[in-house]
């Protein structure tokens, strides 16, 4: 069985010793790839140096990176975070993100994260590469973003990662042709409407995800998420969806490599 952490932020601490710990628990939990999420300035700045060193850490798990903005931080853009995400969306980042919008917080204004969203897009679409796309209390704006010619002509246009939407809203997005992803969110107690989503998602349009080091799943709830923890939310849906779970796994492998448009050998 392989499974891929579609979603997760991975920082120096993964580096500290030649041996990657983290990342041979992830292995040893069947994780064979992952893909680390650009979300600030900091990482957007640093990931042309930290994902080779991951990588030459010699672990048999694949990684993979994005390049992006979080709508967090929309604020700081600049035309040098521009310069770097289009040189890195240029070169091997596999996704365009992670951005969307987020009116829950506000940490940047809705105009800002509009504006942001609106050139990630457009980079979606330039690059023919799926968008990462994070959504809270924003539903509403970011399908009007996203109802648009060039990305229903996306032959992968992205992904809705940690779901938390309903299932009107996974309708539409499924329409459009977007995958939906799930992160440990649904194994908690309180989320008895994303586990219906999960079990209405057609089983070629859903991935799992750990966002790690948030929202560890259960039995894992309070500590720091990390890949490995991936194994226990594709468990719990595949429970919850009553499927085999060896044909389950290789499903969800074919999805997450389909819409990263890697190997999946």
């Amino acid at each position: 069985m392989k499974l891929f952490d579609t979603h997760c932020h991975l920082g120096d601490e993964t580096l500290k010793d030649a041996s990657g710990p983290l990342l041979e628990r992830a292995h040893a939990s069947g994780v064979a790839a992952l893909c680390v999420i650009s979300a600030d300035p900091d990482n957007i700045a640093s990931f042309d140096t930290f994902v080779p060193e991951l990588r030459a850490l010699g672990t048999p798990v694949r990684i993979y990176r994005s390049a992006g903005l979080h709508p967090h931080e929309a604020k700081h853009w600049s035309p040098e975070i521009e310069k770097t995400l289009t040189r890195q969306l240029s070169a091997d980042a596999v996704a365009v993100g992670e951005t969307g919008l987020d009116y829950h917080y506000n940490l940047s204004t809705p105009e800002e994260q509009k504006s942001v969203f609106e050139r990630h897009i457009e980079w979606a679409c330039e690059f023919q590469k799926p968008l990462v796309i994070h959504c809270r209390e924003a539903a509403h704006d970011i399908l009007t973003a996203l109802d648009r010619k060039d990305i229903k002509q996306h032959p992968r246009p992205g992904i809705l990662h940690c779901f938390t939407e309903t299932r009107t809203e996974a309708r539409q997005l499924l329409d459009l042709g977007f995958v939906i992803s799930f992160s440990g969110i649904v194994t908690f107690n309180n989320a008895d409407e994303i586990r219906e989503v999960a079990k209405f998602i057609p089983r070629d349009r859903l991935l799992v995800e750990t966002d790690s080091p948030y929202l560890a799943p259960k039995p894992k709830r309070g500590r720091s998420n990390e890949p490995a923890f991936v194994a226990h939310t594709f468990d719990f849906i595949a429970e919850l969806r009553r499927e085999n779970r060896d044909e389950f796994a290789e499903q969800i492998w074919l999805n997450s490599c389909r819409t990263y448009g890697v190997d999946p050998q």
